[in-house]
């Protein structure tokens, strides 16, 4: 990848590596060798046959001589600054520089070479690159080389002790499966499914690096793909990041995550840490003017506390994961109504098949939903339901759900289900909560844990499903018509974001509907021609443009963005209407249930269920798979502001981390 970032930025991510890894200057000089591509290559491709070359003006304008070095940038680039952080005498060499010989193999040595990727069909355009099987080759070969001028054993000693980069990724997506349409490998994987095998293909690569002797691996994730200036001008809409190359980045980094976490746990040590440059490009990236009054030594302490707190995954330096409310309804309730006299549970088989102990939890879903999912993305557990006996002591501090299916903005909402926790017994029991706390911790922390806390609440969909049009001719219906209904609804929304407000909450996702005419009960019930119910999908279309004016209202009256509008139905309408982009073979057939659409009735062992549910975007006739959930949950810590306003979950992490 050829993506450049501001070089104070880039100064900055690495001053925050090398102080994370404890590192002292020249008290701490190790040697230090580079993998990768564009982005840390340091002119090895000036050396070959091809066309991914930097060696021309105006590369290096901004560079201490003032000339092309084969370096993708108008300065230094990555490499150089975290070579300069950690106390190196020099940059490294590229391994193909004449020059690295002698005492100056003994600093380490860049191999990376601009266009290659994970795979070996990547970049093929560019014909002569150093692929990484090479790169790792020459990599043995630099051993060998060292032996003879220092001896085996100082040689181990060596590549032990050094600190290794790894940069891989982005041009599997940039010049491989994105290159032309229907290119082979998107002929051959859908996105998923080839993100998947590139994270496999990784795994490889970083397991050789291990056994090649590497034991401190930084491995970066990609950058926001699809919001670099040449994917704006090639993939843009009105503007906007392209979505398409947005997804991928959310689909592999997360994953990448994961395989660094699977094999320090296999190997038993701390081998890999992974730096999440995703979210420290994001930051600048959605705000620019930022980092332009306060000059250098500014941007050096802001960017320095993002990749402290929340940039890189560190052995012993991770920061506390905030706590995390969830408020609501069924979509995002972790099993209160397990405790409850109701008829809206999920209790029973098959909820919870594809959740990790294979048992029901309460959620309705064949897995984790849309909080599980918001833990993890923000590197905690999931947080137990309220009324759970094991909410108690330290598992408080983590935070609670007080979500209840069949519960709606209204009272009145789901009175079939008789006893739920309806909202405002939800800020109750929140209240109830922080003094429980305050017992624990003391009032004052008590405060800053809520005051620090990210809040989610998901609410609306039942006030239309299971009160306006729960039958026909209901009491609400005849009450108001549609437009006004949804008018009464908002007021009364407002009144329970402000509650939140009140009772500390300064970090709220809110959750607009779904396309709640387009689910498989509404296609079953209400369906037209085999077509979404035209009346809930109107009551949709007028009820989210409404929800998000009026966040905007709350944050102009309270003066700073306590709440962000998350567009759940745009979400939602990725998949739903394309549901092959996504891997679904269905967005309209439920995994489990019966009758048209198994849209009928509740999930149950004698239901219909189908044998793959990541080809199901829904698992019952109301609730998404954990599939869907995982797509729904990227948009909401990375998507852009046309799904989320005024800003992702990512970037609300990134700057709240600096206060």
């Amino acid at each position: 990848m050829a993506t450049s970032v501001p070089l104070a930025c880039c100064y900055i991510v690495v001053l925050g590596i090398s102080m994370l890894l404890g590192l002292r200057g020249a008290e701490a000089q190790r040697a230090f060798f580079v993998f990768g591509d564009s982005l840390v290559d340091n002119g090895n491709n000036n050396y070959l046959a091809t066309t991914a070359r930097a060696d021309s003006p105006p590369y290096g304008i901004d560079y201490p001589t003032g000339r092309a070095t084969g370096r993708f940038s108008n300065g230094r680039n990555i490499p150089d600054f975290i070579s300069e952080a950690i106390g190196a005498r020099e940059s490294t060499l590229p391994y193909l520089d004449p020059e690295l010989n002698g005492e100056r193999l003994l600093v380490g040595a860049n191999f990376a070479s601009a266009g290659i990727g994970i795979l070996n069909d990547t970049g093929i355009q560019f014909v002569n690159i150093i692929r990484i099987f090479r790169q790792l080759q020459y990599w043995e070969e630099y051993q060998q080389r060292v032996s003879a001028l220092i001896g085996p054993e100082q040689t181990q000693s060596l590549i032990e002790q050094a600190l290794v980069l790894i940069t891989l990724g982005g041009n599997d997506f940039v010049n491989n499966y994105y290159l032309v349409p229907y290119s082979a490998r998107s002929r051959q994987y859908n996105l998923p499914d080839y993100v998947k095998y590139i994270i496999s293909e990784y795994k490889k690569v970083l397991r050789r690096l291990f056994e090649i002797g590497a034991r401190r691996v930084l491995v970066t994730g990609t950058g926001p793909l699809g919001c670099v200036p040449a994917e704006l001008a090639q993939r843009s809409v009105n503007g906007e990041c392209s979505a398409e190359l947005q997804r991928a980045a959310s689909l592999f980094n997360p994953q990448l995550v994961q395989i660094i976490r699977e094999l320090n746990s296999e190997i038993g040590s701390d081998v890999f840490v992974a730096v999440n440059t995703q979210q420290m490009h994001v930051d600048f990236i959605s705000n620019p003017q930022r980092y332009v009054p306060l000059g250098f030594v500014g941007t050096m302490v802001i960017l320095f506390s993002v990749v402290l707190l929340s940039g890189v995954i560190v052995p012993g330096v991770e920061a506390k994961p905030r706590a995390f409310f969830v408020f609501g309804d069924s979509l995002v309730d972790s099993g209160n109504n397990n405790y409850l006299a109701t008829t809206a549970r999920a209790d029973s088989p098959p909820y919870g098949i594809d959740y990790p102990s294979r048992k029901p939890t309460g959620r309705f879903s064949n897995g984790r939903n849309i909080p599980d999912l918001i833990s993890e993305g923000m590197g905690g557990e999931s947080v137990l339901p309220y009324l759970s006996p094991q909410l108690k002591g330290d598992n408080l501090l983590n935070g609670a759900n007080f979500a209840s299916a069949g519960i709606g903005i209204l009272n009145d909402t789901g009175a079939q289900f008789l006893n739920i926790i309806r909202m405002y017994r939800q800020l109750d029991y929140f209240e109830e909560y922080q003094q429980r706390v305050s017992i624990l911790i003391g009032v004052g922390r008590a405060k800053k844990l809520v005051n620090q806390a990210l809040v989610l609440i998901t609410v609306g969909g039942n006030d239309f499903v299971n009160n306006y049009y729960l039958v026909p001719y209901s009491a609400r219906s005849r009450e108001f018509s549609l437009q006004d209904y949804v008018k009464y609804l908002i007021v009364e929304y407002r009144k329970l974001l402000m509650r939140l407000y009140d009772l500390g909450a300064r970090r709220v996702l809110v959750t607009g509907t779904g396309p709640m005419g387009c689910v498989p009960a509404e296609l079953a019930m209400r369906g037209t021609n085999g077509g979404c119910s035209a009346e809930l999908q109107r009551a949709a279309s007028l009820y989210n443009p409404q929800l998000q004016h009026m966040i905007q209202g709350l944050n102009k009256k309270i003066g700073k963005d306590v709440f962000i509008a998350a567009n759940t139905a745009r979400m939602h309408n990725d998949f739903v209407n394309n549901p092959a982009a996504y891997g679904f073979t269905t967005s309209r057939i439920a995994c489990c249930g019966q009758g048209p659409y198994n849209g009928i009735g509740l999930c149950t062992p004698l239901s219909n269920l189908c044998p793959n549910r990541n080809l199901h975007a829904f698992w019952d006739p109301f609730h998404p798979t954990e599939k869907a959930n995982r797509i729904i949950v990227e948009q909401i810590m990375s998507g852009s502001k046309r799904y989320m306003k005024p800003m992702n979950l990512s970037t609300i992490l990134a700057l709240d981390a600096t206060k």
